[in-house]
């Protein structure tokens, strides 16, 4: 199983990153990130994977792409935030953490209106 070469990685890394704080605090954020791009590097082909398979249904069953890509890019603004967000608290920025959540919220919400304004027209036309 590929989450198991994952999570491999991830506890080897962990290790290797708890050894070089030790001796270089300076270089230990540097490898964690690294570690990190790695494991995101390893995940992207079952990303592409994934959208693939969303765009094949899209198709199969003529559903509005519009909503889709909506969901899809909101899907990845939470992912790359939480990567941010947990590199900046491993380097000791919580208030800059805190700064990127809020953004990738803003983002998401920006993102949703237009989905939203969609959905109270088709119930405001049911109704009226």
């Amino acid at each position: 199983m590929e989450i198991i070469k994952i999570a491999f990685i991830g506890v080897i890394a962990g290790v290797l990153v708890s050894m070089v704080r030790q001796k270089q605090p300076e270089l230990g954020m540097q490898t964690g990130i690294v570690a990190g791009l790695i494991i995101f590097i390893y995940v992207l082909d079952y990303i592409v994977t994934a959208v693939d398979y969303v765009r094949d249904i899209v198709s199969a069953y003529s559903i509005p792409t519009d909503a889709i890509t909506v969901v899809i890019k909101i899907v990845g603004i939470a992912y790359i935030c939480e990567f941010a967000v947990h590199v900046l608290k491993d380097s000791g920025e919580s208030a800059l953490a805190a700064k990127v959540e809020i953004a990738g919220r803003v983002f998401i919400v920006a993102l949703s209106l237009p989905v939203l304004s969609a959905f109270m027209n088709m119930i405001m036309g049911m109704i009226g």
